[in-house]
């Protein structure tokens, strides 16, 4: 469990510099103490601190090796099915996914923050580009990988990265829906042995977000404002039969013999600290 709680402090500490470097240098050049989000020159400052935050993040899980390249290959059976039915899986998930997080009336305490980003091209590319691709090596890739190669349980490592990817989302109706997918994408990622399904899965599910507010007209309508009661509760339940039916066919027919996961070397870093270590 090391490796993942270092792996957070990562994570959150190049997300504190880079905000702390915009944030400290917009103050100093119009000497204020003041850093107002409503302002759209600051906004703007915000969107490059987390696109550029979140590269790092990237970064530094491939060059120092947290994250294998054969966990970036599509050397799975049945590569084009099984991208194929993820997308109908990640489809499926949405809409009762979404209905569900309707129901459970939890407050969205950043929905102005989104409505900004979705208006703005480097808050675009942040939710649906750089999230999918660095949240994937991180939580499932570097986190639950790494879960996975020492517990005896893949399930508790499944569980414990989807806990981690919905808390770090800090607002309560993400937190919820974060956890769900997480739980999907780290089955996808366990029974694959690939990151790539999730990826793809991670967008399409963000770039529907981003679509879908668009063609509301930035209103953000939920599922029961846009189709009616009954309408929102049907396409709930064709969303339940294709996540069920997804899941079952990657199960018994794309993939039905597990991969094994063994333990690998650690990454570059702990080898580099631990030969320090030994030589003082």
């Amino acid at each position: 469990m090391g490796r993942v709680i270092k792996l957070f402090i990562y994570y959150l500490l190049y997300t504190f510099a880079f905000s702390g470097i915009f944030a400290g240098g917009y103050m100093i050049a119009n000497h204020t103490l003041e850093f107002p989000q409503s302002d759209p020159e600051v906004f703007q400052l915000t969107m490059w601190a987390q696109v550029l935050s979140t590269m790092a993040v990237g970064a530094h899980l491939l060059v120092w090796k947290y994250v294998k390249r054969d966990q970036l290959s599509l050397s799975f059976p049945n590569t084009a099915k099984v991208l194929l039915v993820s997308v109908i899986l990640i489809v499926g998930m949405g809409f009762w996914t979404n209905y569900l997080t309707e129901l459970t009336g939890l407050p969205n305490t950043m929905e102005e923050f989104f409505a900004q980003a979705m208006n703005n091209p480097l808050g675009i590319i942040s939710i649906v580009i750089m999230a999918p691709i660095v949240e994937e090596l991180l939580f499932r890739g570097g986190m639950q990988g790494h879960l996975m190669r020492k517990w005896k349980n893949p399930a508790w490592a499944i569980l414990a990265s989807a806990l981690i990817f919905g808390l770090v989302h800090g607002n309560p109706v993400q937190m919820f829906f974060a956890s769900i997918l997480g739980l999907v994408l780290g089955w996808v990622y366990y029974r694959t042995g690939s990151l790539l399904p999730g990826i793809l899965m991670h967008f399409i599910n963000n770039g529907m977000s981003v679509l879908l507010f668009h063609l509301s007209g930035g209103k953000d309508e939920t599922m029961t404002e846009a189709l009616g009661t009954t309408g929102a509760i049907s396409l709930a339940i064709v969303g339940v039969v294709l996540t069920v039916w997804s899941i079952w066919y990657i199960k018994t027919r794309l993939i039905p013999n597990q991969i094994v996961w063994k333990e690998t070397p650690a990454p570059v870093e702990e080898v580099i600290v631990s030969e320090d270590k030994e030589q003082a």
